[in-house]
């Protein structure tokens, strides 16, 4: 089967590989469409590459059940990629993310792949391939397992620090809901595709007086709610300063460190501060109701490539000129 290699130095390659042999608890899937994740950008621009690829969101057609009778052949299913052990206390509580003895499940973007039946999402007839694997992907399940941490009113003031492909699903999500959301980032295309997706101001993070700015659009004392997904440590200042005195900040941007002044951003303004990191299983049909409510994630789309034109979207990426990139193989 076709499978992407990470070459190393900024370039990808279609190499040919076995097709992958389910274990007793996989079903294996024929890959219709996977997502690229700025996560994956690391491994990109390293100068040694790895072995395989690290795509991670992606949906398919079940085409070898491997016993499991709550599948058939031809059922459409996404991919909940974070495989616990099932049996200790955080599986048991549907928190998988915490298992100390977790499992990922990665090279998504190949023809097949190998997953546990039970982290198999299905896909509701009607809904088309693009919008399943935002939905069962890290693009909305991240945006929407935040809100359900922070908690959204509707008319609050939010700001999203970052709209890459998280941070627009965030857009996406807490306009739906009724925020006023002002999305900060430095790429005009980027704050240009924010306010497509419903965002109520824009504001260029490359200037300066962000925080100021932010005030100003929130009458004065801060946003309701400020949301840090750029992973970058500036960001993460800026989002406990701006915020207003008993707000929020949510944050999901990936880094190692990042400094803030506890004493003036946090103690004496009373923030309630949120992590979060990958969606639940069981908030998955929280994301499929959305959309059948109006929410249309497939909006964040701006590319789709056939696989072996991979090479392309990840440069797109690194360009920041995108917003979420498909490889399609349907």
């Amino acid at each position: 089967m076709k499978s992407l290699l990470f070459a190393g130095n900024s370039k990808v390659e279609i190499i040919d590989v076995p097709e992958p042999t389910p274990t007793p608890d996989q079903v294996l899937i024929n890959i219709k469409v996977s997502a690229l994740c700025g996560s994956e950008m690391g491994v990109f621009h390293s100068a040694n590459g790895r072995p395989g690829n690290p795509g991670h969101e992606f949906a398919g057609e079940v085409v070898d059940p491997n016993g499991h009778s709550d599948f058939k052949q031809g059922d459409r299913v996404g991919a909940h990629v974070i495989v616990g052990c099932g049996m200790c206390a955080h599986c048991r509580a549907g928190n998988e993310i915490f298992c100390p003895n977790i499992l990922g499940s990665g090279a998504g973007h190949a023809e097949y792949i190998a997953l546990s039946a039970r982290h198999c999402l299905r896909i509701p007839d009607g809904m088309d391939w693009d919008t399943g694997v935002l939905v069962a992907g890290d693009t909305m399940g991240v945006a929407y397992h935040l809100t359900r941490r922070v908690g959204v009113q509707a008319h609050d003031t939010v700001a999203v620090f970052g709209c890459g492909p998280v941070g627009l699903g965030v857009v996406a999500v807490w306009s739906f809901l009724g925020a006023r959301v002002i999305g900060v980032d430095m790429s005009p295309y980027r704050r240009k595709l924010a306010e497509k997706l419903g965002a109520w101001k824009t504001i260029d993070a490359g200037r300066k007086n962000t925080v100021d700015r932010l005030r100003k659009l929130a009458g004065g004392e801060g946003p309701d709610t400020c949301l840090e997904c750029t992973g970058r440590p500036e960001a993460v200042a800026a989002a406990f300063e701006a915020a207003r005195k008993g707000g929020s900040v949510g944050i999901v941007g990936e880094q190692p460190q990042a400094a803030f002044n506890p004493s003036r951003d946090l103690i004496h303004k009373e923030l309630n501060v949120y992590g979060a990191w990958y969606f639940r299983l069981s908030e998955f049909a929280g994301m499929v109701e959305l959309c059948s409510r109006g929410l249309k994630p497939k909006m964040i789309v701006t590319h789709r490539f056939p696989l072996e034109q991979a090479q392309k979207g990840y440069d797109l990426m690194a360009q920041q000129q995108c917003g979420k990139v498909l490889f399609v193989q349907y």
